[in-house]
């Protein structure tokens, strides 16, 4: 019979009887196993879903992955079902956790535009002269088939995993149903989607006249060989027979876009001078086509350009907030001189102070985010190597959110301003703050380079400290809550771990380890 998730024909383990002397009525090598009788063989032979954008067709990998930890972290589930599962927790969830960063690194990155702006950077290395239209789908489409091939890889040999585990679940009475209820909702139609993965892959190899392929040691990437020929067409379009019923390149469209410019402020106030001055750095980075202000991503492996590494705020959302922050009649930025919201009819128009608080209260975040990189890299993570590499990998968001939960904790940084009902408000100006940090960051980080944050082996065991210390933290928490409350179980410890994360690891190493680790205590 065919496993599921294997490449060859395996023996079929006979059935197994329970202590009534029935056989079990489903065996693991059943799962997901079908042949041309079911109506599956033609379906899996069918790749045209690639038609759509990868990211959507493979989504159920990631989906199931998240379902499924939900399912098993449910606090619902019997008594004896939570015990039996309770032992096979930890390996399934690092199988299921494996499988959405690896749809995070390479799916993710697969998308179009990401692989315009990658075949942008590595066009030179290809091409040195320079690349036309159909080079540049040629590092397209070959960066393409390395991702997918590779997640395919990754996702099979951790569902292959996962499904041994289903296997001793669905032996013991009390897990039965929930082993048949995986296998239902998940197992089946995973399968089937890796096998039509597996045969588009075939295809576009052969279309692609892929020679060789080889895969990287460390970090399991794979990577092809295969030479440009001026005859293909390294549209994706082209395998499918679409190449006439397409305007533009495959993934086309960024190019014409992000050449184009946003539409300034008038340069005839004075008082819009930072707000201009934000509009014209946007026409020497050449935004997207969807007008985003963001920090520059400097590495160039799938590891990281995942979606950890950006961070951007939206050109029109940001100048609204400048103009609400503007017109706001106070700005708490001395603790010292905090006010709350006041009647609207006491707030004239003539006392709105936003304007002459943009400069200062830039400075206000610059001195924060300097005393958070501090705090993070001479008290939370002290002694490393590359602190400054460190402190890039964490990203942009982690120190954003870091920055504010010091902001609402202390009061700082908001502004207070009467909205269109004449009602008083108080709140974050947040895209204005999140632009503050973009440019915190890039001076920050001025004298980093792509080759710096490049180094797998430095990232790993950086990775591997801060696993370590969230490890240490966790086993002093659960110390800490069985001295304070010993009749806990498991369950309730964990969910006293995670409704008191700050008091547990701290208010900066909870976002760190939010960055890193992917467990349902950090969520």
């Amino acid at each position: 019979m065919l496993h599921p998730f294997a490449d060859e024909e395996v023996e079929e383990a006979p059935a197994r009887q329970d202590q009534s002397g029935d056989a079990t009525a489903e065996q693991f090598s059943d799962f997901g196993a079908f042949g041309p009788e079911d109506g599956q063989a033609p379906e899996i032979r069918d790749y045209s879903i690639f038609k759509q954008p990868v990211e959507m067709v493979l989504r159920p990998h990631y989906a199931s992955a998240n379902e499924i930890i939900q399912l098993l972290m449910k606090d619902r589930l019997a008594p004896q079902m939570k015990e039996s599962v309770e032992k096979h927790r930890e390996r399934l969830g690092a199988h299921l956790e494996a499988i959405k960063k690896s749809f995070q690194i390479y799916v993710a990155t697969a998308a179009s535009e990401s692989l315009y702006k990658e075949a942008g950077r590595l066009e030179r290395r290809y091409f040195r002269e320079g690349a036309n239209s159909n080079q540049i789908n040629f590092i397209k489409i070959k960066r393409y088939y390395e991702k997918i091939k590779t997640f395919n890889s990754v996702a099979r040999e951790n569902w292959r995993e996962l499904a041994k585990v289903i296997d001793t679940l669905l032996i013991l009475n009390e897990t039965r149903k929930l082993a048949q209820e995986l296998d239902r909702q998940h197992m089946r139609k995973l399968n089937v989607l890796m096998r039509r993965t597996d045969h588009f892959l075939d295809e576009l190899q052969i279309y692609l006249e892929i020679s060789a392929e080889q895969s990287d040691r460390m970090t399991g990437t794979i990577k092809c060989q295969m030479e440009y020929n001026e005859d293909i067409d390294y549209r994706l379009e082209a395998l499918f027979g679409l190449v006439d019923e397409v305007d533009t390149n495959f993934g086309a469209g960024a190019e014409s876009e992000q050449e184009k410019e946003p539409d300034s402020l008038d340069p005839d106030d004075e008082q819009n001078s930072l707000a201009l001055n934000i509009i014209l750095e946007t026409r020497t980075h050449k935004l997207n086509r969807s007008k985003y202000i963001a920090v520059p991503i400097l590495g160039s492996r799938d590891w990281n350009r995942t979606p950890e590494y950006r961070f951007e705020v939206p050109l029109g959302l940001f100048e609204e907030c400048v103009d609400q922050f503007k017109r706001s009649y106070h700005v708490n930025m001395d603790s010292g001189n905090l006010k709350a919201p006041v009647a609207a009819a006491t707030i004239g128009v003539a006392s709105t102070v936003g304007e002459a608080a943009l400069v200062p209260y830039k400075d206000l975040i610059f001195r924060h985010c300097n005393a958070i990189g501090e705090k993070v890299l001479d008290d939370d993570f002290p002694g490393l190597a590359h602190p400054e590499i460190f402190l890039y990998h964490c990203g942009a968001r982690t120190i954003y959110n870091i920055l504010l939960k010091v902001l609402r904790r202390s009061g700082l940084g908001e502004m207070l301003y009467v909205d269109e009902y004449s009602t008083a408000k108080r709140e974050l100006p947040e895209e204005l703050i999140q632009k503050l940090l973009i440019d915190w960051w890039l001076e920050f980080f001025a004298n980093i380079s792509g080759e710096d944050v490049d180094s797998y082996l430095s990232f790993s065991r950086q990775l591997e400290m801060v696993k370590r210390e969230y490890r240490i933290l966790y086993e002093e928490g659960i110390h800490t809550i069985r001295s304070e409350r010993p009749e806990f179980n498991y369950l309730r410890v964990e969910r006293w771990i995670r409704e008191n994360r700050d008091r547990v690891f701290g208010l900066r190493k909870v976002e760190i380890f939010r960055r890193f680790i992917s467990n349902e205590i950090l969520k």
